[in-house]
């Protein structure tokens, strides 16, 4: 399991994105309505729309794992309280899907566990 994203929710995705890449200085790689990932070195740094602020978590720390449905498995079967049972979140050219599920800590922290998978 290796740290993939951090997300970041906002509120005005072009402004996040000026400041992150051009007053911080990471590399735009992508973006869409709704998201923007940015060059973190190891890890994305994303950018995410927040609908709403008052109740959207601020921050959510990605996992990324080589066999996301085993993983999945394994984690609920360990008592990790997934919130959402796995599910595509986005797809990509070479006809992969990213699988993802959230859960939150003691504290309440978010988090999710994701992997790409070939869609079916």
């Amino acid at each position: 399991m290796r740290l993939a994203r951090v997300i970041i929710r906002v509120t005005d995705l072009p402004a996040s994105i000026r400041f992150w890449s051009e007053d911080v200085g990471l590399g735009l790689l992508w973006s869409t309505g709704e998201f923007a990932f940015l060059d973190a070195g190891p890890s994305q740094l994303m950018l995410n729309v927040a609908h709403d602020a008052s109740t959207d978590a601020l921050t959510e720390l990605v996992f990324e794992v080589d066999d996301v449905r085993a993983s999945f498995e394994e984690m609920r079967a360990r008592g990790v309280p997934f919130e959402v049972e796995l599910r595509p979140v986005t797809a990509d050219e070479n006809g992969r899907e990213l699988l993802a599920a959230h859960f939150s800590d003691p504290d309440g922290n978010l988090a999710s566990v994701t992997g790409w998978v070939t869609q079916e």
